[in-house]
């Protein structure tokens, strides 16, 4: 079967299987739960640490760094870091997160003539890129000028090295402020749509600060409308949980509070948020989310990098201040800062992690494609959760000669589906060939038209609200459930359903009603419109024909926490659909080509005089001396070309 390679290791073509997980639909969660899953990190710390960020001042510790494959090669890896204590910012790069330029000081934010002592006035960068905005660059650090605390301040680049607009973002003299004297760390996130009022411009709070409260209870947060000025929310003390706080879960029996300095979050997907923290300057902490505000203790300390060193290591005394970023492929790049008994010196080590849930559902990329020549094969099955039973001929799934498969429910009652388990991180695409062959209804008013659906849930009891996206098709219309009320303006669109379109179905959530229901605001309002789909038709990705929010139904129980789809025709309705083919990833992925006209990578190592020979083709060339990486993109390669062994072994890959 013509599956969708994923990644060529070595001289091996790797072709990837059918997407993550069983082969067949059952009516309990897996065994292994996905929600952890998905979450672990394997770690490799770099063997040759601390890496030296040639500094331009006494130190370079306290780490920031960011990672986008758009930036050119040889600064995909950006960093900012504190030069000495408290006192000076620097910026650096790198091609492969080893071999650092010389720091470059920053300008534009505060340096010692702003503040009274000379000391202490800038330290603990935390950056911000997103290209869209005029000033690409946004820097939280802390400073203290004139007062004996410390205030979180920002200042924006068009270049990451050159800032202006210097401010105060979040000011601990104000009255209620959670943010202590001296702390050592902080994380910003930017979600677009929080808290977005159409009645209201004035009520989105997009960004969001984190920090160890001052009382040592835990871990507060700030929010802001603009990125700017950050204010906290104000406690009600009749509610429980306290409105300023984040919720923390997994803690060791008897453990009520979790003070820790956060310095990174990580938003990969709308369900996917990453925290590393650290205490007593010894331990790094790992924390997942799928909103942002309910969290859980994945490590403590991080296997691997979340301890201080074996004796006469660059950070057998402290080891503490970790960042981290996505690298794509599953795997994450990480700084973090370390001091050692000998030198006394401050630098910075690097480590890598793996995940193996994004090394097979990468985001960005369709990790399932099943073209449907043997649907028993690929993984389908009729869904144990309907009460229709196959019976073959009222309810039936046929295999037919052409490769395509037909789902039949001519019951007037009850559900039947095609059913198959999946990997999925909101927002996620899946596009689909299909046809509408007949149907009927026993419904009326907005349930007149018949229908089938390809339904997409997830179960995750971490996430608030209902995860499901059930767009209908019909004989003559797609889009919103009930197909017979098209009073909401896009969200129906008139076709001939009998014949084969290509429909491209991006699912994702409002972040709107998404912080309604983080806040505890469980709404019919918030929860119908917690998770929305857009329909693009035959890969006119001009605009979505049909946009709508999905019903508040949260799935069979048989769904587990990462995913299921769902084919076939619910009552109501019944009828028989065909489909030619499905394929799904995560993120957003608009793509003109047809699964057929992918052309697969492939990578061939052999033996050359002159050393190996590297044959290969579509995608980019990245080497490692190990097999767990870190890989880097091999500088000036071209197919067929022989390169020199020096290294007892290096290995190859495509990304």
């Amino acid at each position: 079967m013509n599956f969708t390679p994923k990644t060529v290791w070595a001289a091996t073509l790797v072709t990837a299987s059918l997407a993550s997980g069983e082969l067949g639909i059952c009516g309990s969660a897996r065994a292994q739960d996905p929600l952890a899953a998905k979450f672990v990190l394997t770690w490799t710390d770099h063997t040759n640490n601390p890496v030296n960020l040639q500094s331009p001042g006494p130190r370079a510790y306290m780490p920031y760094v960011l990672y986008h494959a758009s930036w050119p090669a040889e600064s995909r890896y950006r960093v900012w870091y504190d030069t000495a204590s408290n006192a000076g910012l620097a910026y650096g790069s790198s091609a492969d997160g080893i071999t650092w330029t010389a720091g470059r000081v920053l300008t534009g934010i505060n340096d010692a003539s702003a503040s009274t002592s000379g000391t202490e006035f800038a330290g603990r960068p935390v950056v911000l890129f997103n290209p869209a905005w005029a000033k690409p660059y946004r820097i939280y650090y802390y400073g203290r000028t004139d007062t004996t605390r410390h205030k979180i301040w920002v200042a924006e680049s068009t270049d990451g090295v050159s800032f202006e607009n210097n401010r105060v973002a979040l000011d601990p003299e104000v009255e209620g402020s959670r943010l202590g004297t001296f702390p050592d760390g902080h994380a910003v996130v930017y979600l677009p749509g929080r808290k977005d009022d159409p009645n209201d411009p004035e009520a989105g709070r997009p960004f969001v600060m984190y920090f160890q409260s001052r009382d040592n209870q835990g871990i507060a947060f700030a929010e802001s409308k603009d990125g700017y000025l950050f204010e906290e929310p104000v406690d009600n003390p009749e509610t429980e949980p306290v409105e300023g706080m984040i919720q923390i879960s997994g803690l060791p029996e008897g453990v009520t509070t979790y003070p820790a300095q956060p310095v990174q979050v990580l938003a990969l997907a709308q369900n996917d948020f990453r925290m590393m923290a650290f205490t007593g300057n010894t331990s790094l902490k790992y924390l997942a989310s799928a909103d942002g505000f309910n969290w859980v203790v994945a490590e403590d300390p991080i296997a691997e990098v979340g301890s201080v060193g074996a004796e006469g290591s660059w950070n057998d005394q402290r080891n503490y201040h970790a960042s981290f970023t996505y690298l794509g492929g599953g795997r994450f790049f990480h700084m973090r800062s370390g001091r050692d008994n000998a030198s006394g010196l401050y630098r910075t080590g690097v480590a890598w992690a793996q995940s193996a849930f994004y090394r097979d559902n990468d985001l960005g990329a369709w990790a399932m494609y099943s073209p449907l020549t043997d649907y028993q094969a690929e993984g389908w099955a009729p869904s144990v959760d309907s009460s229709n039973q196959v019976d073959g001929t009222d309810t039936a799934v046929i295999q037919n000669p052409d490769g395509t498969v037909s789902v039949r429910d001519r019951k007037p009652s009850g559900n039947f589906y095609l059913a198959r388990d999946a990997s999925w991180s909101v927002p996620f695409t899946m596009e689909f060939r299909s046809r509408f062959d007949d149907g009927e209804t026993t419904g009326t008013g907005t349930d007149e038209v018949p229908k089938y659906t390809f339904a997409a849930y997830m179960q995750d009891s971490f996430h608030p609200g209902p995860e499901s996206w059930q767009p209908a098709f019909g004989p003559d219309r797609v889009g919103r459930w009930t197909l017979g009320d098209d009073s909401v303006p896009g969200s129906v669109f008139t076709l001939d359903g009998g014949q084969f379109h290509t429909y491209t179905v991006v699912c994702r959530f409002d972040e709107s009603a998404r912080s309604q229901l983080v806040a505890g605001d469980t709404s019919n309002n918030a929860l119908a419109r917690l998770a929305v789909f857009d329909i693009y038709v035959n890969r006119d990705f001009t605009a979505p024909k049909a946009s709508f929010y999905s019903t508040t139904f949260a799935g069979f129980p048989g769904v587990d926490v990462d995913g299921r789809l769902d084919i076939g025709f619910p009552g109501p309705s019944s009828g028989q659909l065909t489909v030619d083919w499905i394929r799904w990833g995560n993120g957003i992925i608009l793509d003109p080509r047809d699964p057929g006209a992918i052309t697969p990578p492939t990578l061939a190592v052999v033996q050359d005089p002159g050393g190996i020979k590297v044959t290969y083709s579509g995608g980019v060339l990245q080497s490692a001396v190990a097999l767990t990486g870190p890989y880097t993109d091999v500088a000036g390669a071209t197919s067929g070309m022989v390169i020199p062994t020096s290294d007892p072994q290096r290995f190859y890959r495509l990304r």
